[in-house]
């Protein structure tokens, strides 16, 4: 029998790779919880496959690899981090996934009813001014020029992806406990508070201090206050 409390499915940023989450998913351990972090197509392991371009086979591709690796004699959680907040939302929302979750933590996210704003087909110049603007890119990569445009095919491939998601009246509310964790220099309460508008229960807002990658840099106090919410 699994020593685990929960699973947790970990849906990353925009341009991340599954091994970024390592440290978190390590932290995770400490209060018996299992992290597994989810690799989107075309990076990290999955390298040498092609992304996607459609948010239907996407999104089957996320539920097929959480259907994989569940362990159904004990319950899951999503955490989704920024983009990967929208894609924990419509898995639920939309029916991609044939069981509940225990609990959705959705990180740096703002608002699911907005559409994302189309940026993924400017040009590369215009491309990183807004990518630079919203704060969704460790800025230790902009000092590494010949990788920027490595990594620029990756972000526009996962923007593309997610400008296609639309939030609709049809889509499941969310009758599972839900935790929206934010910086306020980063997404204001003001832009975050709606999560409320598709939530059964009432959600709990967790201020956090630093810039877009917060959870990032302090994986051990992201560990422990989602303990802390899960008690």
């Amino acid at each position: 029998m699994s020593l685990s409390r929960y699973q947790f499915f970990i849906l990353p940023f925009s341009g991340a790779k599954a091994s970024q989450f390592e440290e978190i998913c390590a932290d995770f351990t400490e209060y018996h919880f299992e992290a597994i972090a989810i690799e989107y197509a075309g990076r990290g392991s999955r390298a040498e496959e092609a992304f996607f371009t459609d948010y239907d086979p996407f999104m089957k591709d996320i539920a097929g690899q959480i259907k994989a690796k569940r362990k159904p004699e004990i319950p899951f959680c999503l955490l989704g981090f920024s983009i990967g907040g929208i894609f924990a939302y419509d898995l639920y929302a939309k029916g991609y996934l044939e069981e509940r979750p225990a609990y959705m933590f959705i990180c740096a996210c703002e608002s699911i009813k907005e559409k994302i704003a189309p940026i993924s087909t400017l040009s590369e110049a215009e491309f990183w001014n807004r990518i630079i603007s919203m704060g969704g890119v460790d800025s230790r990569l902009l000092e590494k020029p010949k990788y920027l445009k490595l990594f620029s095919k990756v972000l526009r491939a996962d923007f593309w992806i997610g400008e296609q998601h639309e939030y609709k009246e049809t889509d499941q509310i969310l009758d599972c406990p839900v935790s929206v964790l934010y910086s306020e220099s980063d997404t204001p309460y003001a832009e975050i508070k709606s999560w409320q508008e598709v939530a059964g229960c009432k959600v709990q807002f967790i201020e956090f201090s630093g810039d877009h990658f917060f959870f990032l840099k302090n994986p051990e106090l992201l560990s422990s206050t989602i303990e802390k919410v899960m008690q």
